[in-house]
């Protein structure tokens, strides 16, 4: 994993598709044109929520009503956009996660993967609201069939909404692992 990013265990759905003989990783411009319009349309809506979560926090306490509604409307959404994104998802390409963050995710493979090898990269993870288009360079990961993909060309907020991903994650995780323990100390 790239060094500067943070990266917590999790499985998403990713898809992995190899490039063709001589195709080439495009550059911000050209990887902007060709991502997909429901990958640019679940990163505005994310960018959209961000921002209304920091309006809502101002809010006093009077206004509760006026949150609920809003975080409601905003599922209704991330619902849609869910929907609309599994057509972008391909099972003969899908992988599974066993980590990711900022800098890219591990991944386990049956098949052996040749190293350095550049891959169009969709990353889903619907329950954060976050999907991501991108290219990746996989590497062996250290284990049989443990892969690394590094993030070669990505767009700036999707990787600032995975490292946003990767700290709500591991917020909750901490949370479940002290509840585990505080269960424990009362049995």
């Amino acid at each position: 994993m790239a060094d500067p990013y943070f990266s917590v265990d999790h499985r998403a759905r990713v898809n992995l598709i190899p490039l063709a003989e001589g195709e080439t990783v495009p550059d911000d411009d050209a990887l902007e044109a060709e991502i997909p319009a429901p990958f640019k349309l679940i990163s505005e809506v994310t960018r959209i929520d961000t921002n209304t979560a920091r309006l809502l926090r101002n809010l006093d306490e009077h206004a509760a009503e006026l949150v609920e509604i809003i975080n409601q409307q905003s599922r209704k959404i991330d619902l849609v956009l869910s929907y609309v994104l599994a057509g972008q998802d391909t099972p003969e390409h899908r992988y599974q996660t066993q980590t990711l963050g900022g800098g890219g995710f591990t991944f386990d493979s049956r098949q052996p993967l040749a190293e350095g090898i550049r891959v169009r990269v969709k990353l889903f993870l619907p329950e954060l609201s976050v999907a991501v288009y991108a290219y990746g360079e996989l590497h062996p990961a250290g284990e049989a069939e443990r892969y690394r993909c590094d993030f070669i060309a990505i767009r700036e907020q999707d990787r600032d909404a995975l490292i946003r991903a990767s700290l709500q994650l591991q917020a909750r995780q901490l949370k479940a692992r002290a509840e585990r323990r505080a269960q424990q100390d009362t049995d």
